[in-house]
């Protein structure tokens, strides 16, 4: 059976930050953010329940991240 552990909230802030609302279910999660293509972006690590993430420059098209939090991996796709 599938269930979502723990949701992620992407809101574009601007052309290069985002912001993760993500509440954590272990104790550091680190997350990668990669483009369509599979290029690693930016990784790093979510310290409070909202990380703004600066990438310098998110041009218009999709994007993925994904959040190690213990056992668990989150993915999200979001839009720029």
């Amino acid at each position: 059976m599938l269930r979502i552990i723990n949701p992620l909230k992407i809101k574009v802030s601007t052309e290069n930050s985002i912001t993760v609302d993500y509440t954590k279910i272990g104790e550091t999660p680190i997350f990668d953010i990669c483009d369509n293509d599979g290029k690693l972006l930016e990784s790093g690590v979510l310290y409070s329940p909202k990380t703004n993430i600066y990438i310098k420059c998110l041009e218009i098209g999709q994007y993925y991240i994904f959040v190690l939090d213990g056992p668990h991996i989150i993915s999200q796709k979001f839009a720029v």
